[in-house]
This record gives structure tokens, C-alpha cells and sequence, in this order.
């Protein structure tokens, strides 16, 4: 029998391939999207990954979600250095989130850091997803943009030495999980609104940057 990582998979397919397929993420790949569209993603991500990030520090109490908030996983400081290349010293002044941003991050405040639950769902959706597809997005953008590195730390993982044997090792922890029904039901859910949350992001910035580069 299929366990829960498995299960989690099939459950948000759907909304994965909603959100994989957004306009504005099948440009970037394609390298039609401004770059001032590239930056202002990444000002976005900050945005949610410091809210993401705040909230791994409150579960290193908890028994469960302590076995996912890996350090290594972090992606503030990533973050940061790629919008210092991409904006300058200045920018700072420019991670000001959308509408699309301030739901999110305004549902991961509100549930993940009080809920393990809620926190492994959204822990789920956005590192599986940067450690998978996320290296694609990473490797085209350099592309598109020039750049080498400062500009796409975001999508390098230094601290993990083997990507794939590190997703496996997540799964596991997954299909470990101690929850009764109703609580994986629930981290189902969840992240199933992860993803639409994602999705939204992208239409928002899809409007805003339709120009091809």
C-alpha cells in the first residue's frame, strides 16, 4: 500500500500542475518574462520564506516538525544575496509584498507556527518543490539573465551534498508521520491551499510583468 508522501503527491497533483503551468512560470522557462520580473519574484519569495523560516524555529519544539526544519534547507540568506545582486544596496526598499504575497504569508503566520500540521504542509509544497522543479526554474533563469551565481543562490542547495537521496530520506519522514486520520487529512488540505496560494502569486506577477523580455 502506497504511503503518505505518496498519497500527498497524488492528492496535489492537480494544484501542482495548476501552479507549474501559470503563465507567468512558463515564460520565465522560456525566458520571455523582463528581468524586472525575475527580481520582483524573488523579492516575493523573501517575503514568504521569512515567514516560512520564523516558524521552523518554533518547531524545533515540536518532536515531529523538528526532523523537517533542517537548517540546510534555508533559504533567507540565499534570498537576500540574490536581491542585493539583482537590485543593489537598495534593495531592501523593494520587498514589498502583493496582494497574492500577503495572503500567503499571512496564512503561514496565522497556522504553522502553532501548528505542526499546517507547517509540514507548506514546509512540503515549497522545499520538495525548489529541490525538484526548482532546479530547472534555477538553470534557465541563469540562462536567461546571465547570471552565475549571486542572482540564483536561491536555487542552489550547498548544504546538501545529494539532492535526490535528501528527497528520498523526506519521504520517508512523510510516510513516518505519527498522525491520525483526520490530522493527515488536514496537512492534505493544506497543502493543496499551498499550492493555490503559489498559483495566485503567479497570476498576480503574470499581470504585472506581461511584456515578453
Amino acid at each position: 500500500m502506497p504511503g503518505f508522501a505518496a498519497r500527498l503527491r497524488r492528492a496535489t497533483i492537480a494544484e501542482h500542475r495548476e501552479a507549474e503551468t501559470r503563465t507567468f512560470i512558463t515564460r520565465l522557462m522560456d525566458g520571455r518574462i523582463p528581468f524586472a520580473g525575475f527580481a520582483a519574484l524573488t523579492a516575493q519569495y523573501l517575503v514568504i520564506y521569512r515567514a516560512l523560516e520564523e516558524a521552523a524555529v518554533r518547531m524545533h519544539a515540536d518532536e515531529t516538525a523538528a526532523a523537517f526544519a533542517d537548517p540546510a534547507l534555508s533559504r533567507v540568506p540565499a534570498l537576500e544575496a540574490d536581491l542585493a545582486r539583482l537590485y543593489g544596496p537598495d534593495w531592501a526598499s523593494a520587498v514589498t509584498p502583493v496582494e497574492a504575497t500577503a495572503r500567503y504569508a499571512a496564512r503561514l503566520r496565522e497556522h504553522c507556527f502553532t501548528s505542526p500540521v499546517h507547517f509540514l504542509a507548506h514546509h512540503y509544497v515549497r522545499y520538495l518543490g525548489d529541490l525538484s522543479g526548482g532546479q530547472l526554474v534555477g538553470r534557465a533563469v541563469a540562462k536567461t539573465y546571465g547570471l552565475e551565481q549571486a542572482g540564483v543562490y536561491f536555487y542552489a542547495f550547498d548544504q546538501i551534498d545529494d539532492v535526490r537521496g535528501y528527497k528520498t530520506a523526506y519521504r520517508g519522514r512523510l510516510d513516518a508521520l505519527p498522525y491520525p486520520p483526520e490530522d493527515l487529512a488536514t496537512l492534505v488540505a493544506e497543502a493543496q491551499l499551498a499550492f493555490q496560494l503559489n498559483s495566485a502569486l503567479f497570476q498576480e506577477l503574470g499581470v504585472a510583468y506581461p511584456q515578453d523580455a
